[in-house]
């Protein structure tokens, strides 16, 4: 397991963004250049803090400063142990966040990276190209003979009047057609030989046709 160790981050201050490594037991915080820590600012006293390593953690502890320090907003009134993530505030001007590090010789396993699937891109079909008929003729392909659009019907299946009837419907109604078409020519078949006959045996003279029609 790596080793854990502590530093002080600046926030604000003289150089925002410095790191402190909080690597002896004892450290001192100040203006003067004698402190392990020292931050060069008018709100620091020259023996501001210290922090001492205790088994529970680091312990803050104010030196008699003239602005005083400050966890979280709170004054140090006595020593106090810090937990991660702390803001430590050293008179108005400079923060401090306390903060967990571990040994930059520390082995770290990382999880491998994510590799997103390759995208699949699909092409459109693309229309089928229309061949040059010059071309076709030097590389002795015969096109197909075009189908003229303008067909007259075949017959009264593929007139308008049938095109709501389905396909097994459209050959019952010719059927019809064609019988009444027949039973017409049975019809008039039927009147021309009545009246044939009607005429040949002298039907017109008998009663009561005879007072209808003229009887030599």
């Amino acid at each position: 397991m790596a080793a854990q160790s502590f530093q002080l981050v600046m926030r604000t201050g003289p150089i925002p963004g410095k790191i402190f490594d909080l690597a002896s037991n004892e450290l001192s915080i100040g203006r003067d250049i004698s402190n392990d820590i020292v931050i060069s600012d008018v709100e620091v006293s020259r023996k501001h803090a210290r922090l001492i390593m205790q088994p529970d953690g680091f312990v803050l502890e104010d030196m008699g400063s003239t602005n005083g320090t400050f966890v979280n907003g709170q004054r140090l009134v006595s020593p106090r142990v810090l937990r991660g993530g702390e803001t430590v505030m050293l008179g108005e001007n400079v923060s401090l966040v306390f903060e967990a590090a571990y040994d930059a010789d520390a082995t770290v396993v990382s999880s491998p990276a994510y590799e997103p699937a390759p995208e699949t891109v699909y092409a459109s079909p693309q229309p089928p190209m229309k061949e040059h008929p010059v071309a076709s003729r030097q590389a002795g392909v015969e096109s197909s003979p075009q189908v003229y659009a303008g067909q007259v019907p075949a017959g009264p299946a593929d007139l308008p009047e049938y095109a709501d009837f389905t396909p097994e419907e459209k050959p019952a109604k010719k059927t019809w057609i064609w019988v009444g078409c027949g039973c017409l020519v049975l019809l008039c078949i039927g009147v021309a030989i009545g009246a044939y006959a009607f005429d040949a045996l002298n039907l017109y003279c008998t009663p009561p046709f005879n007072n209808i029609f003229y009887c030599p």
